[in-house]
């Protein structure tokens, strides 16, 4: 019944309570940010209470704590056993333990055995043993391979299918797109100057430069694909990343390095308003999550001396304001289109939303916002009304946006970014049209953003549409995962920095 339950939200401003009175709820709602935050300071409240419950969901982006009942975090946020984030949450004390997860398993075998540690299933939460148990007869591909991860499955899990749904599969189509010879001509111009770049880091010795230069050419040719020339100008700042937010996560979630500085939370967005878990970035390429970014600063100006502060991290010294790169410094790249010519893929977009019966409702997802951009003003330019989310709208902007997409005769069009839909929005199965522009570094971030669409409450046959340009990186990654193509770029570049070490000999 209504008010039987009494909940409280400890994260921000409501982190001032003292633990006798969080006592007086029974559940608590945080975010993961904070529970890491305060963990890795040595003074988390929420580790002094011993909890009826720990609930990880993955549905939710900011992760709850159910109290004297329940906590609830985020379960994609603790795949990897040997971050702080997850010992952050692992060491809570609680005697119930759940997970509420529709991707168990992204990357490896690994990630459930995170789960399984978290969940201190007997026995198997020793990694050594889940690896001998349940990884290796799987990897060895042997008959049965599959027996003790079924038993385990069995054991620990209650599976929702989409069978309940009581849906037709979704209708899933690929469009391959061929780059215009305008655009082909500036891609493989684009390719033989990063080509040059890499050359020029691997005959200085420089195999990091090298990396970084494979990396920021996948990048950049991924995003000319969507944004064609305005990919190409002022890509990259003073300080080696790309110059705007979401580009600088991509670059960093590619090289490993995209979790935050000080607490080790998994950053997902950049920039976000309302949202502690989202990145700031700093001069010296460090992200902060937005939990931490007081103590950071705090930290920078404890080691003021004539102005200039030292990062707490590298030890970098510079002048004290320009540390934290703020967002809008940070975007320095103006998307407009001039003359009406928009990239091939954008077009293929806007003819098949134009396609579409009155009576549906499509989302146009992207990880880029320079992307919805540029698809925003083609919009305007055909005067289709649309909706938008991204990371710089508040939280209450953005449930009244939701809410006004939800609506018959509203707006049938909705932009949004894939850090912003993929969890926590719950309003989106009013679509049945899903158009994705790119393929993405990890899958299970467009899982995460179709199953907001197909989910209980939908009640039309859904389209799925993804774009690829032919004969581009986009193409390549669909059979080999981005991060396989940097390593074995990587991999080619070390070959012909020891080939041509040999010619000189």
């Amino acid at each position: 019944m209504p008010g039987t339950i009494s909940v409280y939200r400890f994260h921000g401003p409501g982190k001032a309570i003292d633990l006798a009175q969080l006592l007086q709820h029974d559940v608590v709602l945080t975010t993961y940010a904070s529970i890491a935050a305060d963990f890795c300071r040595g003074r988390s409240t929420l580790h002094r209470i011993e909890w009826y419950r720990v609930v990880l969901d993955e549905g939710i982006k900011h992760p709850h704590i159910r109290a004297s009942t329940t906590l609830n975090q985020s379960a994609h946020f603790v795949r990897n056993s040997a971050t702080q984030q997850f010992r952050a949450i692992h060491a809570i004390p609680s005697k119930l333990r759940w997970c509420l997860t529709g991707t168990p398993i992204q990357n490896s075998l690994e990630d459930l055995g995170a789960l399984v540690k978290f969940l201190k299933v007997p026995i198997l939460e020793d990694l050594a043993i889940f690896r001998k148990q349940i990884t290796i007869p799987v990897i060895a591909n042997v008959s049965g391979r599959f027996k003790n991860l079924r038993q385990l499955l069995e054991a620990v899990c209650l599976r929702r299918t989409k069978a309940l749904l009581n849906l037709p599969e979704p209708i899933t189509h690929t469009e391959y797109i061929q780059l215009s010879a305008n655009e082909t001509i500036k891609y493989r111009d684009f390719g033989e100057l990063c080509k040059q770049a890499i050359n020029v880091a691997v005959s200085g010795h420089s195999m990091k430069r090298a990396n970084q230069h494979v990396i920021q050419a996948i990048l950049g040719m991924r995003l000319f694909c969507n944004d064609g020339d305005n990919a190409l100008a002022k890509r990259v700042n003073a300080y080696g990343l790309p110059s705007d937010p979401g580009e600088a996560l991509s670059y960093l979630q590619t090289s490993e390095a995209s979790a935050c500085a000080r607490c080790g939370t998994d950053i997902t967005t950049m920039y976000q308003k309302d949202d502690k878990s989202s990145g700031i970035l700093t001069v010296c390429q460090h992200l902060i999550c937005g939990e931490c970014i007081s103590e950071y600063e705090g930290d920078l100006d404890d080691s003021l001396e004539d102005g200039r502060a030292k990062c707490p991290e590298c030890e970098l010294r510079g002048e004290r304001n320009s540390f934290i790169l703020r967002a809008g410094a940070a975007t320095t790249r103006h998307t407009a289109v001039k003359n009406g010519k928009y990239p091939t893929k954008l077009l293929a977009l806007l003819e098949n939303v134009q396609s579409q019966s009155i009576n549906d409702k499509c989302i146009v997802f992207s990880f880029w916002k320079t992307t919805l951009d540029i698809v925003a003003q083609m919009f305007d330019t055909h005067t289709m009304a649309y909706c938008r989310i991204h990371g710089q709208i508040s939280a209450t902007k953005r449930s009244k946006i939701l809410t006004d997409f939800e609506k018959l005769g509203s707006a049938r069009i909705l932009l949004i970014t894939l850090g912003t839909g993929a969890v926590g929005l719950n309003k989106l199965k009013v679509a049945n049209h899903i158009h994705i522009l790119e393929p993405q570094w990890n899958p299970s971030v467009e899982s995460q953003a179709i199953g907001r669409v197909l989910r209980l409450g939908q009640e039309k046959s859904v389209k799925i549409i993804r774009y690829i340009m032919k004969g581009t990186v986009e193409e390549v990654g669909c059979a080999i995962s981005p991060v396989t193509q940097i390593t074995a770029c990587a991999r080619r570049v070390r070959a012909g920095q020891r080939s041509a070490h040999l010619a000189k000999s």
